[in-house]
Order: structure tokens, then C-alpha cells, then sequence
């Protein structure tokens, strides 16, 4: 009997595992991307340890300027990365859906294999050429930027700018290689891969502050995960990109002008006004104020991302499978995953903005004087609001190009415009106050509601 009610009591547990497992949609993926996610989130702290004992407040605010300057590369990916991911994942199922043997010249010789691989051929080469062009007029760009930017400021930026630049610009180059992998079924492969790549260059920035190399941490840091670019598209995964290239007396019916363009631009668009309007705060009050006004905004922004990434975890893991679903004709099952996919990513921004709060509140309780490193609590709590609102608009955006569909352009727009205007004038005249305000008020009375109604329309629409 009793040997009889363990074993019930085993399966009873495990039952209950496979339900959890699938409620919360865990699998080695989303595994992959919540360590990395967590180390960020543990890291983090370890790095703002570092860099207070390591930069003053000065070096700290032109620290995170840099940051931002460097990460308008989003100006040259043009949104594209995840228009490759959804294209990719299509043309993947198409190949899927080929019934062939096992045998590599069975499959080769299958007629509609062959147009949707040379389908793929064509994206994978188009696309790397879209972005070596793109890395190219990056690398200008961030240059003159930042030399702008930072032309006023006394810390010794120039050498550690101009090394950091071209290195970001061979990751912008190879970029595409990893969205079409993660389209095309190797998410295993992509997030373990991120994994790897925040987990070293984490390490490597940590050995870099203590060693007093100060800005070039950024160099060194940056140069591994560029070294690990190159590997995983020229070694780790060269198979998956020579076997298409091996076709070349099939032509397809792929154009980047028809299929791609018309989601690029759109994507483009929303992208680079949403970079201008949410990823130019610590820039901005390092132009109108401060290199030490600066500093607790940029250090605080840097905990909010990490929350931010935490909660997209599930939306990204899910975004390639969705699309798959979509691209086989499983709208059923990709709306049902999705559904789930927006609620437990929404709560987690909640509990994570809950959390942060509360610890900057206690922080002035440690006694180490350092509460003027970060923001006050009530402006964590405001920019909290403001997270929500465009997490919200993002997971609909993420849904929308899961479809292959054009993008919510306008109701994107707006939303940018105001989020812009809210953000640069406020901290024209209020600095990390009109920042923060104008951020939460802009996201939360114009971008969400706008881009939940245009939403609901699209749905609607493609429902019918």
C-alpha cells in the first residue's frame, strides 16, 4: 500500500510539473533566455558596485553616455532584425511542411523544398548585404555623434569612442545571422549563445574596472562579444549558411523590393522614432545639464532594462514559434500562446518594477551614501508606469509582425512623436524630472491607448 501510494504521489507530482511547464511555457529556450536575464539581473549590482568604486560621478554620467551613443546602431538595424526572424520562421515551415525521406538528395530533388530553400538563400544573402552597407554608415555616424556629445566633457572619452565603435560595427555587420537562426528553428543554439556571450563579456568588464582600465572596460567587453559573433556565424553554425549558398542553379521567386521592403520601411520608421523618444535620456541631460546630473539616471536605467529584458523573455522565446504556428496555418494555436505569452511577461515587469522600487526606497538605509547614485524612489515608480504602457505596445507590435503583416505604423508613430516631444522638452527644462514625466505621461495617455486601439482593429480585420 505504501509502496502503491508513493508511486501514485510521483505521478500526481509530475503531472503537476508537465502543467506548470506548460502554463508558464517553459522549455530549454526561455530557460536559456531567464538565465540570461537573471544574470543580468545579478550581475548588475556587481557592475554598479564597480563602477562607483571605479568612476566618479563625471566618468559615470559620460560611462552611460557612451553607452547611448553606441546604441543607435538601432537607427541602421532599421527594425529588421525581427521582420528576419518572421520571414526566416516562413519560410522554414514551408520547408517543413515537405514530406520527404530522410535522405539529404531526396529532399534536394523535392521540387517545393527547393523553391522555399532558394527562397532562404536569397534572404540570407540580401540581408547580409543590407547590413554590411549599414555597419558601415553606423560606424560614421556614431563617431561624429559622439564627438558632439561628448566635445564639452573633461574624461578622457576620445580613444576608448574610437576603439568601441568599429568593434559595435561587426556586430551590427553579423547581426542578421542570428535572427535568421532563430527563425529558422535554432533557438536552442541563439539563446544559449546569448547566454554565453552577457555571462563573458560581464566577466571580462568586471576583470577590466578592477584592473582601472576604466572606459576601455567598454572596449574589452565589446570585443569578446564581437569574437563570438564571428564564431557562431563563421564556425559554431556555418553548416546552416553553406547549405543554402550550395544552391545556385535555382532561382526564386524572393524579392527584397516586395517582401521586404514594405515591412522594413514601417518597421524602420517605428524604430528609429521609438530609439529617439526612450534611449536618449542619460544623452539628454548630459547635453542640457550634467556629466553628474546624468549619472544616477543612466545607473538606474540600467536596473530598468534589465527588468524590462526580463519580462520580453517569454515574448522573445515565443515570438519565432509563433510565427512558425502562423506560417503553417495554426492561427488558433499561435493566438492561444500568445495570449498567455502577454500575460505572464506583463505581471513580471509589474513585480520586477514593485521590487526595484522598494530597494532604491532602502537604499538610503544602508548607510553607504550612495542613495545619489540612483533616482528617487517616486521617479522609479513614475518611470515604472511609463515601462508598462510601452511593454504593452510592444508585445501587440511582436504579435502583428508574427503574422508577416505590415506593422502598426501610425498608431506607432503618434505614440513615438508625443513620447518625443514629452521627453526632450522636459529634460530641456526640467532635466531627470521632465525626463521621467514626460516619458510615463506620453507612454501612458497617448502611445498604449492609441496602439491597443489600432490593435484591436487589426484583429478584428483578420479575423474575418
Amino acid at each position: 500500500m505504501v509502496k502503491t501510494g508513493l508511486c501514485h504521489a510521483y505521478r500526481k507530482a509530475i503531472t503537476m510539473l508537465k502543467e506548470l511547464r506548460d502554463r508558464f511555457q517553459l522549455d530549454r529556450p526561455l530557460a536559456y533566455v531567464l538565465m540570461t536575464r537573471l544574470w543580468q539581473a545579478a550581475s548588475g549590482p556587481i557592475t554598479i558596485v564597480l563602477l562607483i568604486r571605479s568612476f566618479d560621478l563625471s566618468e559615470q554620467g559620460v560611462y552611460y553616455g557612451i553607452i547611448g551613443i553606441v546604441g543607435i546602431q538601432a537607427y541602421f538595424e532599421l527594425g529588421l532584425l525581427n521582420v528576419l526572424v518572421s520571414q526566416a520562421g516562413h519560410e522554414t515551415a514551408a520547408m517543413q511542411k515537405v514530406t520527404v525521406s530522410s535522405d539529404d538528395g531526396a529532399c534536394e530533388s523535392d521540387p517545393e523544398w527547393l523553391a522555399a530553400a532558394a527562397r532562404m538563400r536569397d534572404l540570407i544573402r540580401d540581408s547580409f548585404r543590407w547590413f554590411s552597407g549599414a555597419s558601415l554608415f553606423y560606424v560614421v555616424a556614431a563617431l561624429v555623434f559622439g564627438w558632439y556629445s561628448l566635445a564639452d566633457s573633461e574624461v578622457a572619452w576620445r580613444g576608448p569612442l574610437l576603439a568601441l565603435v568599429p568593434i559595435a560595427a561587426i556586430s551590427v555587420c553579423l547581426s542578421p545571422g542570428l535572427s535568421i537562426l532563430e527563425g529558422a528553428g535554432f533557438r536552442d543554439v541563439i539563446f544559449r549563445f546569448r547566454f554565453l556571450q552577457m555571462t563573458i563579456g560581464s566577466v571580462v568588464m568586471w576583470i577590466s574596472l578592477e584592473c582601472g582600465l576604466k572606459l576601455w572596460a567598454l572596449v574589452l567587453s565589446s570585443s569578446v562579444q564581437a569574437l563570438m559573433f564571428m564564431y557562431i556565424t563563421f564556425v559554431g553554425q556555418a553548416d546552416f549558411f553553406q547549405k543554402f549558398r550550395r544552391i545556385k542553379d535555382r532561382t526564386s521567386n524572393f524579392n527584397w523590393v516586395h517582401q521586404v521592403l514594405p515591412v522594413q520601411w514601417r518597421v524602420a520608421l517605428i524604430g528609429a522614432s521609438f530609439h529617439f523618444a526612450t534611449q536618449f535620456f542619460t544623452v539628454i541631460v548630459l547635453w542640457f545639464h550634467s556629466d553628474a546630473d546624468a549619472a544616477p539616471l543612466g545607473m538606474t536605467l540600467s536596473v530598468t532594462t534589465a527588468i524590462q529584458m526580463l519580462a520580453l523573455a517569454w515574448v522573445q522565446t515565443q515570438y519565432p514559434v509563433v510565427s512558425l504556428h502562423h506560417g503553417s496555418g495554426e492561427r488558433e494555436k499561435a493566438g492561444t500562446i500568445w495570449r498567455r505569452t502577454a500575460i505572464i511577461s506583463t505581471l513580471l515587469l509589474i513585480v520586477g518594477f514593485v521590487i526595484l522600487t522598494a530597494g532604491v526606497a532602502g537604499v538610503a538605509w544602508l548607510d553607504k551614501n550612495i542613495e545619489d547614485r540612483f533616482l528617487e524612489p517616486w521617479q522609479v515608480a513614475v518611470l515604472g508606469l511609463g515601462c508598462l504602457a510601452s511593454h504593452i505596445a510592444t508585445v501587440q507590435g511582436y504579435y502583428v509582425l508574427a503574422r508577416r503583416a505590415n506593422p502598426l505604423l501610425v498608431a506607432s508613430l503618434v505614440g513615438s512623436i508625443a513620447t518625443a516631444a514629452a521627453v526632450w522638452l522636459g529634460g530641456y527644462y526640467y532635466s531627470t524630472d521632465g525626463v521621467v514625466l514626460g516619458y510615463a505621461l506620453a507612454m501612458c495617455l497617448v502611445l498604449a491607448p492609441v496602439h491597443t486601439f489600432a490593435y484591436a482593429q487589426f484583429r478584428r480585420k483578420s479575423e474575418i
